[in-house]
């Protein structure tokens, strides 16, 4: 409120029934003025009209009062809002059990969930795993992990062989070089279970007792999200490929092949080097350091008695290497 406001107000406060020419009068201001604040003054509940009339007399009213007029009305509108508000919240709890036993009802019958959070991704993996009873199947192309991480999995897989479920592990040629994960590998073999080595993988997966599958969903490099499948169709089609990889797979713990003999990954490393790609390409498609690389290549001119890489090519196509 203005200055004018503030000065009728004070007036109808010790002038009670008072008219506009008389409020004039006594502060100075122009009767236009006084309308103006009363109207103002009467919007908010401050000064109530004593008689109708071109001489209405005014009263004023106490802030208390013209407060409770103005919020009384706004504060049950809020109060039955609440009331409203809490009623539809209760309603809506109770449907919160049926909705999530639903949802996990579909989880269960669909053929392929998708979880968007890579710790859902490892806790299925874990759950899975911890209730398989036949066999677990999997492919893991990449780096090896940690010996940390490979102690706790030894232990895991241990226990897994000792309740009779069957384990096949694919892995990356190149992770043979890799001394946790070959440990790892020589404490699992001990207890039963079986790896192989292939030069190429093309997916990583996890099959449980041939009835579901996690594999990661890799829309992009960054795309952490996993894939479950449970459709039975899509099982055996992954099994059928996991079972063709094995095949072609070499014993992960094999010796070195010996002269005339050549591994998987050096029959690859060949081929490449047959279309004359330079050892950084052929490390990068192999998944291979470029020193590994070299030491294979290197092995294979010893062998093959070759001088040359171009020498070591036709005597490897000669010998039905490649």
């Amino acid at each position: 409120m203005d200055d004018v406001c503030l000065a009728v107000y004070r007036y109808a406060v010790s002038s009670p029934g008072w008219r506009v020419d008389e409020a004039s009068e006594a502060l100075g201001f122009t009767t236009r003025s006084i309308e103006s604040a009363i109207e103002q003054l009467m919007e908010r509940r401050l000064l109530m009209r004593a008689n109708e009339g071109p001489r209405s007399r005014f009263a004023a009213v106490s802030p208390d009062v013209a407060l409770a007029e103005l919020v009384d009305p706004d504060e049950r509108a809020l109060l039955d809002l609440r009331s409203r508000i809490a009623a539809t919240r209760r309603e809506l709890a109770g449907l919160a059990h049926v909705f999530a036993e639903a949802s996990r009802q579909a989880s269960t019958d669909a053929a392929v969930e998708v979880l968007e959070d890579p710790d859902q991704v490892m806790s299925v993996l874990i759950e899975y795993g911890r209730s398989a009873s036949d066999c677990v199947l999997m492919a893991r192309p990449g780096p090896g992990a940690t010996a940390d991480a490979q102690e706790e999995s030894i232990q895991k897989d241990v226990d897994l062989l000792r309740q009779g479920v069957r384990r096949r592990t694919l892995y990356h040629s190149s992770i043979r070089d890799h001394m946790p994960t070959r440990r790892a590998v020589e404490i699992v073999t001990a207890a039963g279970g079986e790896f192989r080595t292939l030069p190429h993988m093309l997916l990583r997966i996890v099959i449980f007792d041939g009835k579901v599958a996690v594999v990661p969903r890799a829309r992009c490099a960054d795309d952490r999200a996993g894939l479950v499948v449970r459709d039975p169709h899509l099982i055996h089609l992954f099994v059928r490929m996991f079972d063709f990889a094995w095949e072609l797979g070499e014993p992960f713990l094999a010796e070195d092949p010996q002269p005339g003999q050549l591994s998987s990954l050096q029959r690859s490393i060949l081929r490449a080097l047959a279309s004359g790609q330079s050892d950084e390409v052929i490390a990068r498609r192999l998944g291979i350091s470029v020193r590994t690389c070299r030491r294979h290549i290197a092995k294979m001119l010893e062998d093959l008695g070759a001088e040359s890489r171009f020498q070591a090519g036709v005597k490897a196509h000669r010998a039905g290497w490649i």
